[in-house]
């Protein structure tokens, strides 16, 4: 379920993409959403958030690195992680999945630590 706060005030035009990305807490769970997205979808999404990108981050850099950030903008953070899965479709597949790989399929990533 998407959250129920708003994004931070300057971002309403992203509110459309909350419910399909605001919810998402991992790169798998974003990888599988743009799986099962249409890319007329996708290509909305990338098209509205592409341009804002440099004031998002603006933004969410003006927050203290380290402390959680204020609910809107954690949303939106978790909005524009987004972009991570879709920009992959759009700029390098053309599609929402990967050209020749099983439908819904995942590639969890794992951090190695040295013993």
């Amino acid at each position: 379920m998407a959250s129920t706060s708003p994004l931070p005030r300057g971002f309403e035009e992203l509110a459309p993409f909350v419910e399909e990305w605001g919810d998402l807490e991992t790169q798998d769970e974003r990888y599988r959403r743009r799986q099962k997205l249409p890319m007329k979808r996708l290509d909305a999404y990338y098209d509205a958030v592409t341009p804002r990108l440099q004031a998002i981050f603006d933004h969410l850099d003006s927050f203290p690195f380290g402390e959680p950030l204020p609910p809107p903008e954690a949303l939106l953070f978790r909005v524009v992680m987004g972009m991570t899965e879709v920009a992959q479709a759009v700029e390098v597949f053309g599609q929402p999945t990967v050209p020749q790989s099983p439908l819904d399929h995942s590639v969890p990533i794992q951090v190695m630590t040295r013993v």
